[in-house]
């Protein structure tokens, strides 16, 4: 065991405890998706820290790899905060059609595909979550200054 994995794990819930609280104020239907992702998240993070606290008991340690910081893990995280700020400005749809486009283009797809995923993909959200669902979803920042 790593102190690290079971420190990552524990923050990990924590943050995942903190979203389910947050969740709970939503109303039914903008609750009910988050609740289910953030259970199953918080019983597999449960199975994991146990998991690491047995290994830990028993003196078991992983096989660790090399520690040395990859290129392409820099380049992950980027991918993900840069998801997280724009689900945050532009909202849910927003980064639905805006995310695959961005990531498309930085691997060099040709600007056809690029513009026909990004609005696949949000044709395909809407009609899910708008239109059978009728899900509320989250607008972002810009979205409700436009709209009022």
């Amino acid at each position: 065991m790593t102190r690290g994995s079971l420190l990552f794990a524990l923050a990990l819930f924590v943050v995942s405890i903190v979203l389910f609280v947050s969740t709970l104020a939503y109303p039914f239907k903008a609750k009910l998706f988050p609740l289910i992702a953030l259970i199953a998240a918080l019983l597999l993070l449960t199975v994991e820290i146990i998991q690491e606290l047995l290994r830990y008991k028993k003196g078991v340690k992983r096989k660790e790899k090399g520690e040395r910081l990859d290129p392409k893990h820099i380049v992950i995280w980027v991918w993900i905060a840069a998801t997280a700020v724009i689900l945050w400005v532009f909202g849910f749809m927003g980064t639905v059609i805006l995310l695959p486009f961005l990531y498309l283009r930085f691997q060099r797809e040709s600007w056809f595909l690029s513009i026909s995923l990004s609005l696949g993909c949000g044709i395909f959200f809407y009609v899910l979550f708008s239109v059978f669902l009728k899900m509320p979803l989250y607008p972002g920042m810009i979205l409700p200054r436009f709209l009022g």
